[in-house]
């Protein structure tokens, strides 16, 4: 009997997760249901570099560091850290109790980290991800290049404690072990199951997997021991569009899903009775929605008066206001405010001196179709400037493939944070990351901009590392490589279901294990 109502609740469990599976029963206890619109590339965390991806994998694995609610590092399977005086020795303790999934538990050793990290490095995995580490911890490259059989810089010094000595101090180093490559994998599964680990992932994270039907269905149950209201099972859901999903969480069948569009604003306004049952949970993201240029000699936009014109000229466009409202930032500078010491200048005015640069200009502006609205808006716009705006549509893969061959000249880019640091955004300025070498599209080099990022990794102190963002700032002011158009909001809609849901600017952090449920559909809602 006790078998059969295993079954039972499993069978249910699926049912609110499946497509087509109506009933009216209540939502089986300890479940959360989220709705998701893009496919993920894979479960495997060496492979993780799609939002969707990241936020499954941070689910199923762990890392030494996580975030506290404000994005300060916190131990996760590290119990604790020691940091050298001179900043290039850092030692992590072992949180003890620590499985790994699946029966007979294996306990968390030392050597699993150290494992976790040669795969990363390895050519034969050919990670995304391998540069992670690269000209950071001490033998990275020579291992990556053959020179070493193993990587110098990382020693298990027992079961449960890991030395890690880097090259140079880096000051943001504890941020980077968040990231989905540096979690921890069990060596045998990974070993054993090859490229197939990704359908079969074995981590020590707070979920593991229990099922899965390929773009349809996920189903985590919880690893990490928490009582109720905490979520015990999650369920992944993959609709077509957000009408469809926000249909499914008014007949109670999910539980959550992300974004909002023009479709769901119109019902919003439509009809305000949602607000029984459903929130919204909004936050401005640490990303920057931007206008990226080629500055190299010869590119339409090679000349840095044109590209200030450009600038002054959009800046001075009510963009987010016509087009996004209160769910978008004007933006000022390309790293998000929170990540500075303080802003540079906002300079609008177009001289006449400007207005005769922009006249008669002709530039091709290429973009992904979601983007669609946005571009018109400028074509329109840029008129009146005596701008001509041609918009050429391209899928993303298709975009970044022109991008790093130097097809094009003028395009809209996004980028989000990968931890909340600086660094993370002006590297795209940095010499030695221009493409194919790295994200640099602009191929935008300025020794000064070289010089202070170098001085920046080095810094230990947070606030002193934002003074010298806040400087390059200034300098890519100047410059104008880009045109920084805004800062996005993330926006949940929610079912009042939830008793709690996290409220993080960074996109990619998405601690699900937090959330705490009501089995009562129209219970008061806590703020997260």
């Amino acid at each position: 009997m006790a078998g059969a109502g295993r079954w039972k609740i499993g069978v249910q469990a699926l049912c609110w997760g499946l497509v087509g599976c109506q009933t009216n029963a209540p939502p089986p206890p300890g479940i959360l249901r989220l709705g998701l619109f893009a496919p993920y590339t894979s479960l495997d965390p060496l492979y993780a570099r799609d939002q969707i991806s990241v936020w499954l994998v941070q689910q199923l694995f762990a890392g030494l560091v996580g975030y506290d609610s404000l994005l300060r590092p916190i131990p996760l399977l590290a119990s604790r850290w020691e940091i050298s005086p001179d900043g290039r020795v850092y030692r992590f303790y072992l949180r003890k109790g620590v499985t790994f999934h699946g029966r007979p538990y294996r306990f968390l050793r030392a050597s699993d980290v150290v494992y976790s990290w040669h795969r990363l490095a390895s050519p034969k995995w050919a990670s995304p991800g391998a540069y992670l580490f690269r000209g950071l911890i001490q033998g990275w490259k020579d291992f990556q290049e053959g020179k070493t059989p193993t990587i110098q810089g990382l020693q298990a010094l027992n079961d449960s404690v890991l030395q890690v000595t880097l090259e140079a101090p880096y000051g943001p180093f504890l941020h980077l072990l968040t990231l989905p490559y540096a979690m921890v994998v069990l060596p045998e599964a990974a070993e054993s199951l090859g490229r197939a680990f990704g359908q079969q992932p074995v981590g020590c994270g707070p979920f593991q997997l229990e099922w899965q039907e390929a773009g349809r269905l996920l189903v985590f149950r919880r690893h990490w021991p928490a009582p109720a209201p905490f979520v015990q099972k999650l369920v992944f859901r993959w609709f077509p569009n957000r009408l469809w999903a926000w249909e499914a969480l008014q007949r109670g069948e999910i539980d959550a899903f992300e974004g909002q569009d023009r479709a769901l604003e119109y019902r919003f306004r439509s009809d305000s009775t949602w607000r029984r049952w459903a929130r919204q949970v909004e936050t401005p993201q640490l990303g920057t929605e931007y206008l990226g240029m080629d500055v190299r000699t010869g590119s339409p936009l090679g000349d840095r008066q044109v590209r200030r014109a450009l600038r002054a000229a959009i800046g001075r466009l009510p963009l987010v206001q016509e087009l996004w409202g209160a769910h978008a930032t004007p933006a000022r500078s390309f790293v998000p405010p929170p990540l500075l010491a303080y802003l540079p200048p906002s300079d609008t005015t177009l001289s006449e001196a400007d207005r005769k640069r922009l006249q008669g200009l002709e530039l091709t502006l290429y973009a992904q179709p979601a983007f669609r609205e946005l571009c018109e808006y400028l074509e329109l716009r840029l008129r009146s400037y005596g701008v001509t705006l041609r918009i050429e549509y391209l899928l993303g893969p298709s975009l970044r493939e022109y991008l790093t061959k130097g097809h094009i000249h003028f395009w809209k880019a996004s980028w989000l944070a990968d931890f909340p640091d600086g660094e993370n955004f002006l590297l795209l300025f940095e010499s030695a990351q221009r493409v194919p070498h790295g994200p640099n599209t602009t191929r935008f080099a300025h020794a000064q901009v070289d010089s202070l990022l170098k001085r920046a990794r080095q810094e230990t102190s947070d606030s002193v590392r934002r003074v010298i963002y806040s400087q390059i700032e200034a300098i890519l002011a100047e410059e104008a490589p880009v045109i920084p158009l805004y800062h996005a909001h993330g926006i949940w809609q929610v079912s009042r279901r939830l008793l709690s849901f996290p409220r993080s600017p960074l996109p990619v952090w998405l601690p699900l294990h937090t959330v705490r449920l009501t089995d009562e559909p129209d219970a008061k809602s806590l703020a997260s």
